[in-house]
């Protein structure tokens, strides 16, 4: 039997200007959706939340997760840490955005339906593009509270991630939550322009961009490593009990750089992630159909490989490797950012 939902009788749902932790109850969760936006049809598209809080007065951390519908791993990772807090004990709240972009989720994929980048769009305009006017929706409920913003992040279609995070280095807040991440590799970036990370540095609130894994999985390790730094943090900022868990010494990069392929082919790629490069080394070539060289590639300078490409069919610009260079940011002076704009907001 088919059931009819008339036009006023829809379900529901929680509507909130913006987020005050003090609307919800201490020592527990609050699961609920807020309307961000509507479709072609006039139905809604509402964004889930969490907002855990605890027992006791302390910061406000803010987590977020697939502003890129396809970026899955740090649904995850807010998931599993917040299903572990003991609310009793906890000092403080974490709210938690485990599905930024709901609409690109539905559809499996990078972007906004209007085909822009959200995590170029932000803070919004109310009446701009789709995307501008949703990314103005989400930072006004969501960025209000925050003291504190990790933004989790994965590789983008046909490319694969070491776990790093971006950060500014010259921002000491931000750079010991990074190290508490316990990452691979800790990358100087300033921030991008459109970013949420970008927005909520300009409100005064330290942040950093968690780059967890590959894109359209859930990678067991990689979620793993993202609850234990994700923890780190809280345990650092007071929030909840506990003894951090730093299992490595990361290597950091004061810029970066994807490199391009200038011949098309087929790649055959020479190195892995978090490998070390030494200038002049050979990184990839490119393969006529027959399976003849086309051409070499090799490293500009040291380095150590944050990112390659997976798919091996390569027409000339394919950007195959992302190639951090070694050294603290400080060299560049305290206004110091990425070599490669380019590359860069690739991933955020």
């Amino acid at each position: 039997m088919t059931t009819i939902i008339h036009r006023h009788e829809r379900r529901p749902r929680t509507k909130l200007r913006a987020l005050d932790p003090e609307q919800f109850p201490r020592g527990t969760r609050s699961d609920f959706f807020v309307r961000m936006f509507e479709t072609a049809s006039s139905g809604p598209i509402d964004v889930p939340f969490i907002v855990a809080r605890g027992a006791k007065p302390g910061p406000v951390v803010g987590v977020t997760a697939a502003i890129h519908g396809n970026e899955l791993n740090g649904i995850r990772i807010i998931h599993n840490v917040i299903e572990e807090l003991d609310y009793s004990s906890m000092a403080g709240t974490l709210i938690g955005a485990p599905i930024v972009n709901m609409p690109a989720f539905h559809s499996g994929v990078r972007r906004f339906p209007d085909g822009y980048d959200l995590n170029h769009t932000f803070p919004g305009k109310p009446a701009g593009r789709s995307a501008e006017q949703y990314a103005r929706a989400f930072s006004t409920v969501f960025l209000g509270p925050c003291q504190y913003l990790i933004d989790i992040h994965t590789a983008s279609a046909g490319r694969l991630n070491t776990m790093y995070v971006r950060v500014d280095w010259h921002d000491q807040t931000a750079r010991r939550m990074a190290e508490l991440m316990n990452p691979e590799i800790i990358l100087h970036i300033a921030g991008g322009d459109g970013t949420l990370r970008n927005t909520a540095r300009q409100r005064g609130i330290p942040s950093i961009t968690v780059e967890a894994g590959n894109p359209s999985v859930f990678q067991g390790r990689i979620i793993y490593e993202g609850e234990t730094g994700l923890r780190n943090i809280l345990i650092d900022l007071g929030l909840v009990r506990g003894e951090v868990e730093l299992t490595r010494v990361p290597v950091v990069c004061k810029t970066s750089r994807w490199l391009r392929t200038t011949s098309g082919g087929l790649l055959d790629i020479r190195f892995d992630l978090a490998d070390r490069i030494e200038k002049r080394q050979l990184l990839a070539r490119t393969l006529d159909p027959f399976g003849y060289e086309l051409m070499q590639f090799t490293a500009p300078y040291d380095g150590i490989v944050i990112g390659k490409a997976q798919y091996p069919v390569a027409i000339q610009g394919t950007r195959f490797c992302h190639l951090g260079q070694l050294g603290e940011p400080e060299a560049l002076g305290a206004t110091g950012t990425s070599a490669s704009a380019d590359g860069n907001r690739d991933e955020q």
